[in-house]
């Protein structure tokens, strides 16, 4: 069964009164019939927060630009291409210009570094000499 209802609401538009009149239509359901349609839409909702879940939150992943990314790890443009030629370091091409994700490049850095003890800083600075022909 549906009721239609008139209302009427005055507006002030440009300092005149006008009336605005809404037609509802008023829908009759039984009880066990809404309870199913609410049930319907619990499930949809909880669909669409697992979905929200799963999906990895990127805007809040920070990206830089090639000369960011040459500052961070003390090389050149052209060192940092052959990283890219070489697949070491992960980018992505936004219009024509490379963009690395700060967490790829940070973990360049962990991966590429090492321990600075003295055993093995003077194992270093020997095989430097033998190599270079040096004597200390």
């Amino acid at each position: 069964m549906s009721h239609k209802f008139a209302l009427s609401i005055p507006c002030n538009f440009a300092a005149e009164t006008r009336k605005t009149v809404l037609i509802m239509n008023v829908i009759m359901i039984e009880s066990a019939a809404f309870q199913e349609l609410v049930g319907h839409i619990e499930k949809i909702a909880e669909h669409i927060r697992k979905y929200e879940d799963r999906q990895p939150v990127q805007s809040q992943e920070r990206w830089l630009t090639s000369k960011e990314v040459t500052a961070l790890l003390g090389i050149s443009l052209r060192t940092l291409q052959r990283y890219r030629d070489e697949g070491r370091i992960p980018f992505s091409l936004m219009g024509r210009t490379c963009r690395y994700r700060l967490t790829d490049v940070e973990h360049m850095m962990k991966e590429c570094s090492m321990s600075g003890n003295a055993e093995c800083i003077g194992e270093l600075h020997r095989q430097y000499m033998v190599r270079t022909g040096k004597k200390t």
